[in-house]
């Protein structure tokens, strides 16, 4: 899952970042006027509004498709919704709580219920980074970051530059010989794993 954060200067955002950036979640800022700039630019599974008077922005950007969760204090959280929010979260929610609801409805709008994801007879477990196929393969972040996008639209063409992308928005230079390092890692990972199954896993 990769963010985007509008930035208002009326409003509050509560270390929203901060607690994206402890969680571990790739995520982008953006002034409130660059935000289409940057959705045109670039791939994001969410973007996190927190707005003065959000009414204006939340038709335009549901309109242009993209997955909303907007923050504001209790009582307007009906409100946001219906003016299209996604979701809604208070600026002070904690970390595990943010991440969870962002996580939630990004799973949603690509048609998944649950936070175990599959592509055949394997699971992705994303609460726990581990993945099951007979026998359990505890993964890194960056791992079940990788893996995400994979089991979410699986089929689907993911080209190195759309990966690097959503797992740490750097699309070039060292961050691809990074995910070069990662993937062999988690091949050589699921490959043990393969070969502790009898040759049965996914690959």
């Amino acid at each position: 899952m990769r963010a985007l954060v509008a930035i208002d200067p009326n409003a509050a955002c509560g270390g929203l970042t901060l607690r994206l950036s402890g969680a571990g979640i790739p995520f982008d800022s953006a002034e409130i006027d660059d935000v289409p700039a940057f959705l045109q630019a670039y791939d994001y599974d969410v973007l996190l509004l927190p707005m003065h008077d959000p009414s204006a922005r939340l038709a335009t950007l549901r309109h242009a498709g993209i997955t909303v969760a907007a923050v504001g204090a209790g009582a307007a959280h009906a409100a946001l919704l219906n003016l299209g929010a996604d979701d809604a979260v208070a600026p002070g929610c904690d970390a595990d709580e943010l991440v969870a609801r962002l996580r939630a409805v990004v799973r949603r709008e690509r048609g998944h219920a649950s936070s175990e994801l599959w592509a055949g007879a394997a699971e992705l477990h994303l609460r726990r980074m581990e993945v099951v196929h007979g026998l359990t393969v505890a993964l890194t972040t960056k791992e079940c970051a990788i893996l995400e996008p994979l089991f979410m639209r699986c089929g689907a063409v993911h080209p190195k530059a759309s990966t690097v992308n959503h797992i740490n928005g750097a699309p070039d230079g060292p961050a691809l010989r990074t995910l070069d390092v990662i993937v062999c890692k988690l091949r050589k990972k699921l490959a043990a794993w393969r070969a502790r199954l009898g040759g049965d896993g996914v690959g």
